[in-house]
C-alpha cells in the first residue's frame, strides 16, 4: 500500500514540473541561437529521454530509498535540478565554434560527435527533475491522480511562463528563473533546508549580477564569436533573439551586377544570428536608397510600374518598404510578425538612422503574421510582396513549427492571391542551395494556387534567378505571379528588363524556358505541363521532394522523401542541414528505438524478479503505456502544428494549445482519474470518447478552423480552447487510472511503467515529425487516435481489480483520502 500525498509533496512536485516545462521550451529558444533551428527539435526529445532514464534509475534503486527518507531524496534531487539547469545555461553559451563545422565554406551547421556531447550534457537537468517526480509518483501511487494533476499543472504553469519570461529576461537569464523555480521545489519539500535557502540565494545572486559580469551573456553563436563582433543592440522574445551589428557590407540578396551607384550605410538586423534583414540610412530622399529597386526582389515593380498599394510580407527592417516607396508606390503595408522588430529596433533605437521609415504617413505597419494580416485587410493591393522571409529560428511552440512554413503554402498562396487587386501580382523571393530545390518548390505551390483559380498556371507565372549573395553554389529565385495571366507585351517588357539587369530568365510564359540547371528544367516542367497527372507522375521520380506543400502539410524547407531514409541514415549527406532534416531526424529515430529498448529491458536483466511480482501480466501493462506514450506525442504535435496556422503568432500557439492540453489534462487526471467503483468501465468509456474527439478534429478540424480565419485574434484564441480542452479532459485519465490499479496488484512496476511511457514519448515525437512531414498533419492525428484505440484494446486486459476487489484496509484509506 503505498501512503497518501502530503501537501508539501504536491506542492513540490508543482514547482518541478514548472522548472522542467520552462526549461525544457527555453533550451529550444537557446539551441536555435547558438546552434540551429533543426537541432532545437532534440531538445524535446532530450527532456523525454532525461525523464525517462530517471524513472528507469528510480525503478532501479528504489528498494534502497527508506520511505522514511523519500522527502530527503526528493530535495536533494530538486537541488540537483537547480546546479544542472544553472551548469547547461554556462555550457550553451560558451560553445566553440568548431564544434558546428562553421568554416569559411560551411555556412551552416553540420552534425558531429561533439555536438551530440551536448546534448547529452543538456539531459542532466531533466534527468535530476525527472527522478523528483518519478519517485514521488511511485511513492503515492495509489494516489497518482492528485500528483500527476501536479505534474501537468506545473507543466501548464511553466508553459505559460516561457512567454513573458523570454520578453522580460532573456533566454539565458529565463533558464535562471527555471533554476530558481527548481530550487523553490527543493524547499518546498521540507528537508535539506539550508541547502536549498543556499542555492536559491546563490542563484539569485547569479542573476542580479548578470547585467554586470556578462555572465549569462550569448558569446557564441553558430560559429560567429559575438565578443569579436560586439552587436549594437541584442535582446529576446519569444519569437527570437534579435540582434544589430554594424554594417558588414551588405549589397541585397540578389542585387544586379549591372549597377553602379551608391549604397547607404545599413545595419545589420539578424535573428537568432542567422536570418539577416538591414535597417538602412534613410533621410527622406528617395535616390538615397534606389538600389534597392534594383535587387531581384524588386522585380515586380518593373513588371507592374509605380503601384497605388503594396503589402510588404515579413517587413523586418524595412528594406522591402523602402524599395516599394523608391518605386513609387502610394502606400505601403508593412507586416512583421516580431514586434521586438516594429517596436524596439525601427521605432525606437534606430528611429532616427532610419528616418522614422516605420512612422511615416504613406506606410501602415501592423505587427500580424502575414495570412492574418491579409485576410483581415480592407485593403487589395497591386503587388505583395515576400522576400526571403525565411527566419530559420524555432519558435517557442518547438523546432519545425516555423512561422514561414504557414507562409509557403498552396493555401496561403491562394490567400494571398486573393488579396490582389485587379492585375495585381504576388512576387516571392528565396534561395536554392544545393540539395535544396526552393525555386521548383515555390513553382509547384505557384501552379497548384493558379489552378486552384480556375486560371492557366503556364501564362500565370514568372521565374527569374540570380546568384545569390553573389556565390555559384546558392540561387535566388523570384517568382511572379498574376492570377488574370501576363500578357504577350508584358513578357516581352519583363524580358527586356532582366536582360538589361543582368538577372537570368527561368520561365517566361511564351519564352523558350532556360535549361541551364536542373532545377530550371524542373521549373519549366512545372509551369508548361499540361497533364497535372503526368507531373505528378515526374515530380515523384526526382530526387528531391518539391511537390506544393499545403496547409496540412506545411513544411517547406523539407525536401526528402522516405526512400531517403538510407542515405540519410548511412551517406555523408550535404554540407549543410538547411532542409535536410531527415539526416538528424533518422539518427534520432534509431537512438530512440534503442532508448526504448534499454528502459524495457534493463528491468528484466537487473531486478527480474521485482518487475515481473505481482498480479497481471507485465507485457500488457508495457504495451499499454506504450501505446500512451507514442499517442500523447501524435496528437499533441498534430494540435500544435494544426493550431499554429489557425493562430498565426507562434506566441499564440504556444500559450493557448500546450497550456490548454496541459492543464486540461491535469484537471481531467483530478477529476476522471480518481479512484472509482468500476475502473475498467470509466476507462474505457473514457478511451471511447478520447478516440472519437481525436479522430473528429483530424477530420473536421480543419473546415471548423477555415470557418473561423476571418474573426479577430481573441475569438480565435477561445475557439481553440473550446476544441482543445475537451480533449485534454479525456487525454488525463488513462495514464493515472493505469498506474493506480497497477499499485494495488504490483507496486514495484510503477517507476518501469513510468520510464516506458518517457522512452516511448521520445520515439513517438520522432515518428510523429517523420509523420507529419511526410503524410501531413491529419494523418499524424489519426495515427494518435489509432493508438489510443490499441490502448483501448489492452485497458481490459491491464485493468484487472474492481473496486470490490482492493484490499479492504487499502479501500478504506482511498476512500479517507479522498473524503479529505
Amino acid at each position: 500500500m503505498t501512503a497518501p500525498v502530503p501537501r508539501r509533496v504536491a506542492l513540490g512536485v508543482l514547482c518541478t514540473s514548472m522548472a522542467l516545462m520552462t526549461s525544457e521550451l527555453v533550451v529550444t529558444r537557446i539551441f536555435s541561437v547558438v546552434v540551429w533551428y533543426h537541432f532545437a527539435f532534440l531538445a524535446i526529445s532530450v527532456a523525454l529521454f532525461g525523464m525517462g532514464a530517471a524513472a528507469l534509475a528510480v525503478h532501479l534503486l528504489e528498494h534502497r530509498i527508506l520511505p522514511s527518507r523519500t522527502e530527503v531524496w526528493l530535495a536533494r534531487s530538486s537541488l540537483a535540478l537547480c546546479v544542472s539547469i544553472v551548469l547547461v545555461d554556462l555550457a550553451l553559451l560558451n560553445l566553440s565554434p568548431d564544434w558546428f563545422g562553421a568554416d569559411a565554406n560551411v555556412p551552416f551547421t553540420r552534425l558531429t560527435a561533439k555536438l551530440l556531447v551536448v546534448f547529452l550534457m543538456a539531459a542532466a537537468p531533466f534527468v535530476a527533475g525527472g527522478f523528483t517526480i518519478a519517485l514521488a509518483i511511485t511513492r503515492h501511487a495509489t494516489f497518482v491522480h492528485r500528483l500527476y494533476f501536479m505534474d501537468l499543472l506545473g507543466a501548464g504553469v511553466g508553459c505559460a511562463l516561457v512567454v513573458p519570461l523570454l520578453s522580460a529576461l532573456g533566454g539565458p537569464l529565463a533558464l535562471l528563473a527555471a533554476a530558481l523555480l527548481a530550487a523553490l521545489g527543493a524547499l518546498v519539500f521540507g528537508e535539506a533546508r539550508r541547502a536549498a535557502w543556499a542555492t536559491l540565494a546563490a542563484v539569485a545572486v547569479l542573476g542580479a549580477t548578470a547585467p554586470q559580469s556578462g555572465l549569462f551573456r550569448v558569446r557564441i553563436a553558430k560559429g560567429i564569436h559575438l565578443d569579436a563582433r560586439p552587436p549594437e543592440y541584442n535582446r529576446w522574445n519569444s519569437f527570437s533573439m534579435v540582434t544589430v551589428l554594424p554594417q558588414v557590407g551588405f549589397r541585397g540578396w540578389g542585387l544586379s551586377p549591372e549597377y553602379r551607384g551608391p549604397i547607404p550605410q545599413q545595419k545589420t538586423l539578424v535573428i537568432d544570428m542567422n536570418a539577416m534583414t538591414t535597417v538602412t540610412r534613410f533621410t527622406g530622399a528617395f535616390e538615397e536608397v534606389r538600389y534597392t529597386t534594383f535587387d531581384l526582389s524588386a522585380l515586380s515593380y518593373r513588371a507592374h510600374p509605380e503601384p497605388k498599394e503594396v503589402c510588404v510580407v515579413g517587413a523586418g527592417g524595412g528594406k522591402d518598404v523602402l524599395a516599394a516607396l523608391a518605386a513609387g508606390a502610394r502606400h505601403v503595408t508593412a507586416v512583421e510578425i516580431n514586434p521586438l522588430i516594429v517596436d524596439d529596433v525601427m521605432r525606437d533605437k534606430y528611429r532616427e538612422f532610419s528616418g522614422g521609415l516605420y512612422l511615416r504617413d504613406d506606410v501602415t505597419v501592423l505587427v500580424e503574421d502575414g495570412r492574418t494580416a491579409l485576410r483581415q485587410a480592407e485593403r487589395r493591393f497591386d503587388v505583395i510582396n515576400l522576400s526571403m522571409v525565411d527566419t530559420s529560428a524555432a519558435t517557442a511552440a518547438g523546432a519545425y513549427a516555423l512561422t514561414e512554413n504557414s507562409l509557403y503554402t498552396a493555401d496561403a498562396f491562394i490567400d494571398f492571391t486573393g488579396s490582389l487587386a485587379p492585375g495585381g501580382v504576388l512576387s516571392v523571393a528565396s534561395v536554392s542551395l544545393p540539395d535544396l530545390a526552393v525555386g521548383a518548390r515555390l513553382a509547384s505551390i505557384a501552379r497548384a494556387a493558379v489552378a486552384a483559380r480556375g486560371k492557366d498556371p503556364s501564362r500565370a507565372v514568372l521565374v527569374v534567378s540570380t546568384p545569390w549573395l553573389a556565390t555559384r553554389d546558392a540561387t535566388m529565385f523570384e517568382v511572379l505571379i498574376r492570377p488574370d495571366g501576363w500578357t504577350d507585351l508584358e513578357v516581352a517588357r519583363v524580358a527586356r528588363e532582366v536582360r538589361e539587369l543582368g538577372f537570368r530568365p527561368v520561365y517566361l510564359p511564351g519564352l523558350p524556358p532556360a535549361t541551364r540547371s536542373l532545377e530550371e528544367r524542373w521549373i519549366a516542367a512545372i509551369l508548361s505541363t499540361r497533364d497535372a497527372a503526368a507531373l505528378d507522375h515526374a515530380r515523384a521520380r526526382w530526387p528531391l521532394d518539391v511537390s506544393p506543400t499545403t496547409d496540412d502539410h506545411p513544411f517547406f524547407f523539407y525536401q526528402n522523401r522516405l526512400r531517403d531514409l538510407g542515405r540519410a541514415l548511412f551517406g555523408a549527406g550535404p554540407g549543410h542541414l538547411f532542409g535536410n532534416g531527415l539526416a538528424i531526424l533518422a539518427k534520432v529515430a534509431v537512438v530512440a528505438v534503442l532508448v526504448v529498448g534499454v528502459f524495457l529491458l534493463v528491468p528484466l536483466l537487473v531486478r527480474r524478479r521485482e518487475a515481473l511480482a505481482g498480479e497481471g501480466a507485465a507485457l500488457w501493462d508495457l504495451g499499454y503505456v506504450a501505446c500512451l506514450g507514442l499517442g500523447f506525442m501524435f496528437v499533441e504535435l498534430g494540435l500544435v502544428l494544426r493550431f499554429s496556422v489557425f493562430l498565426g503568432h507562434p506566441t499564440s500557439t504556444l500559450s493557448v494549445v500546450l497550456l490548454t492540453l496541459l492543464v486540461a489534462s491535469a484537471l481531467g487526471s483530478r477529476v476522471l482519474g480518481r479512484p472509482v467503483e468500476r475502473p475498467r468501465r470509466v476507462l474505457a468509456i473514457g478511451l471511447a470518447l478520447l478516440v472519437v474527439a481525436i479522430a473528429a478534429f483530424a477530420l473536421l478540424g480543419p473546415r471548423w478552423l477555415e470557418s473561423a480565419r476571418g474573426v479577430g485574434p481573441a475569438l480565435r484564441a477561445l475557439l481553440a480552447v473550446a476544441l482543445i480542452a475537451p480533449l485534454g479532459l479525456l487525454l488525463g485519465l488513462p495514464l493515472p487510472a493505469l498506474l493506480r490499479e497497477v499499485s494495488l496488484r504490483a507496486r514495484a512496476r510503477v517507476p518501469w511503467l513510468w520510464s516506458v511511457n518517457s522512452g516511448t514519448s521520445v520515439l513517438g515525437s520522432v515518428l510523429a515529425t517523420l509523420t507529419t512531414m511526410h503524410a501531413g498533419i491529419t494523418a499524424t492525428l489519426l495515427i494518435g487516435a489509432g493508438f489510443y484505440v490499441l490502448a483501448l484494446v489492452l485497458s481490459f486486459w491491464v485493468v484487472r481489480h474492481a473496486r470490490e476487489h482492493v484490499p479492504e484496509a487499502l479501500g478504506s484509506a482511498v476512500k479517507a483520502a479522498e473524503a479529505g
